[in-house]
């Protein structure tokens, strides 16, 4: 029998690379390439156009405000009456200027036209009654004064 010793270096084979492929190199004996020179590039930035910010139609917001402040005091006879076409007015004019490139305020617009015209309707209302009532009470004071 042979003896078998464990610690014996294999004898080296043939090469397990085909001919035409490079033989590695260990690590750290890499071939070295040659070095070429940096030339940073000229860059040239080209400025952004400046940037406009958009602002907000003053007309919508007071037309808005307007609107609703209009809303909540319905139950005023003659004062509601002015907001409620002060509202639609300015409301109308802020939605055309909101049109115009570089405004915005569109949305807030159209809000103030509809809370105008949701407080006229009471606001006509609540005037006829209140004229009625002093119709009414001006015809019973005349008919017993006059």
């Amino acid at each position: 029998m042979t003896e078998f010793d464990p610690y014996r270096q294999p004898d080296q084979p043939g090469p397990a690379y085909p001919p035409s492929a490079p033989v590695p190199q260990p690590w750290g004996t890499q071939q070295q390439y040659p070095v070429q020179p940096y030339t940073p590039q000229q860059y040239v930035s080209q400025p952004y156009p400046a940037y406009q910010p958009l602002i907000t139609s003053g007309m919508a917001v007071a037309g808005m405000v307007v609107g609703i402040v209009a809303l909540v005091l319905f139950w005023v006879p003659f004062l509601d009456l002015v907001l409620g076409f002060l509202a639609i007015g300015l409301s109308w004019g802020g939605m055309v200027q909101a049109d115009r490139p570089g405004y915005t305020g569109k949305g807030m617009g159209i809000a103030g036209l509809v809370c105008g015209i949701i407080a006229v309707i009471p606001a006509v209302i609540v005037m006829l009654f209140f004229f009625g009532v002093m119709a009414a009470a001006g015809t019973a004071a005349c008919t017993y004064a006059c």
